[in-house]
């Protein structure tokens, strides 16, 4: 059981990721922007899986937004996460990835944006807990409690800034 669920996961985050097979051209801000729309909409619909895989490539590929990914930006995120939740975790991944992009896309600049992410997972959560009532995902859970009690957009600037710092570091 708990290779079949490593696999699923495996296999999910492949796809999510974009690493399932690319189309030659890349995705452009129109089809992103649609694709956004689709995930906004109902990330549990029968369009939502394209839509994901059309953002995440937007986001792997292009240099219009830059996306930090980690346990801390995806915390829900995880190898060992149960079978029965490996899809929602994968379209919670790719709503974030979707609210980034867009903040940063209305923007016109490139720079990561946590808290957009954030939101948007929270929202496509909200979507999957409406069909799926007795899913639930603690860190989706931890990022709402957060947002109510005022400290998300702290938290992701407080990232913004630390990112910014190794950067600059890096650079050196």
């Amino acid at each position: 059981m708990i290779m079949t669920t490593r696999i699923t996961i495996v296999v999910l985050l492949a796809f999510v990721l974009g690493l399932a097979a690319a189309r030659a051209e890349p995705v452009s801000r129109r089809e992103v922007l649609a694709a956004i729309a689709v995930l906004e909409r109902d990330v549990t619909s029968r369009d939502a899986p394209q839509a994901a895989e059309t953002v995440t490539r937007f986001g792997k590929e292009s240099d219009a937004v830059l996306i930090t990914i980690g346990e801390e930006t995806l915390p829900w995120m995880q190898e060992d996460a149960p079978e029965a939740e490996a899809t929602a975790r994968a379209m919670l991944t790719a709503a974030y990835f979707a609210g980034d992009i867009k903040a940063q896309l209305a923007r016109r600049r490139a720079a990561d944006d946590p808290y957009s992410g954030w939101l948007a997972a929270i929202q496509a959560y909200r979507q999957i807990r409406r069909k799926e009532p007795d899913m639930v995902i603690p860190e989706i859970e931890q990022l709402i409690e957060r947002e109510q009690a005022g400290t998300l957009r702290d938290d992701a600037e407080r990232m913004r800034r630390q990112d910014g710092r190794e950067q600059q570091s890096n650079m050196v």
